[in-house]
């Protein structure tokens, strides 16, 4: 079975997924297609402009216990 791979983006209106005008006629006399739903992620986080090294300085992560490192400890 040959493959010809196509990728667009389409508005869904009620439900529907609607077909881009280039490729309704190869839909039309396909007799099987394969159909991938790619939902782009509402609440991705992002990061400063600066970098992520930027971001978890200005906001570090709490950690119970967590206790840093002295000069002395961290030279050796």
């Amino acid at each position: 079975m040959s493959t010809n791979t196509h990728s667009f983006n389409a508005q869904v209106k009620n439900g529907k997924i609607e077909i881009p005008v280039e490729y309704q006629d190869e839909i039309r006399n396909a007799e099987m297609v394969q159909i991938v739903i790619l939902k782009p992620s509402p609440n991705k986080k992002r990061f400063s402009p600066t970098g992520i090294i930027a971001h978890l300085t200005a906001n570090p992560i709490q950690i119970k216990y967590f206790q840093p490192l002295t000069r002395e400890e961290a030279i050796i």
